[in-house]
């Protein structure tokens, strides 16, 4: 029996539909088996937060696991960037959005084939739109997120890949502004991008939500995130929702560190963040 109290399960939606709001907080489960990932969502269970399964969880567990969770009642975004033909990656978000997801990830360089196969069929299998049926207000699709550059890349890293792609190198910012301009036109709800390129996904499409990872408090290392920056200064920029990871699996007081980003969210621009 869980002694904390049933977190409660709240959909993000578009920002198409909901209009501005408060920075959401994503809490990266970066953990090999879901016995340690448990034991931190279960600490932290009475907290507003949505919980990240990448590859490495979700193939340590399996998508049983995931849909345990959220019927527990957690908030799951479920990482796993779909890149394949259409017809594979549109059977794979199926797949995912009947583990109870809230948000899933695909690759905009997947294309709008591969885009609008997975848009079409989760609106006609979850909400019944194709079919001439009247959606229930139950029946909510996760939200498609498309990702633009992995916020590894600095721009050096990025000017191989861009040369190697299409025989010139590209500014990460423009890479970028092109996937995103077309993302929403494709079918995607919302990006994930680096917090440096929130003012450039904004300008490009003021309607797509933004998650934003490479998110780091004051004084945390940086780690593998070429493009990092604060919980607070992400979300001045307008994330939709802010993504952090091993600062809080890696701390002894992962409650502690969830409670202090959260309080940043909350403190108004130029004040100082109180500790307790």
């Amino acid at each position: 029996m869980r002694s904390l109290r049933e977190p409660t399960k709240r959909l993000l939606k578009s920002p198409a539909k909901s209009g501005p709001k408060k920075t959401e907080l994503i809490v990266a489960l970066d953990f090999p088996e879901g016995e340690s990932a448990l034991k931190v969502m279960r600490t932290c269970a009475d907290l507003p937060v949505v919980w990240k399964i990448g590859s490495e969880l979700f193939l340590a567990e399996g998508p049983d696991w995931v849909r345990e969770r959220t019927k527990e009642g957690f908030r799951i975004f479920l990482d796993l960037k779909f890149h394949d033909i259409p017809n594979t990656v549109m059977k794979s978000a199926v797949q995912a959005a009947s583990l109870g997801i809230e948000m899933f990830t695909l690759h905009l360089a997947g294309g709008p084939n591969m885009i609008r196969a997975v848009r079409d069929e989760l609106e006609k299998k979850v909400t019944g739109k194709k079919e001439g049926k009247r959606p229930s207000s139950e029946a909510r699709r996760p939200l498609i997120l498309g990702v633009s550059v992995l916020t590894s890349f600095d721009q050096p890293t990025w000017d191989d890949v861009s040369f190697a792609v299409g025989g010139k190198t590209a500014k990460v910012a423009d890479s970028v502004k092109r996937l995103v301009s077309q993302a929403r036109y494709w079918g995607v709800d919302g990006v994930v991008c680096s917090p440096h390129e929130i003012k450039t996904v904004r300008a490009a499409d003021p309607l797509l939500f933004t998650v934003v990872p490479g998110i780091r408090p004051k004084g945390a290392k940086a780690g593998d995130q070429a493009r990092v920056m604060t919980p607070k200064e992400a979300a001045t920029l307008g994330a939709g929702a802010i993504v952090c990871g091993r600062p809080v699996t890696e701390s002894k007081t992962p409650k502690t560190v969830i409670e202090k980003i959260l309080r940043e969210l909350d403190t108004p621009v130029g004040m100082p963040v109180k500790e307790s």
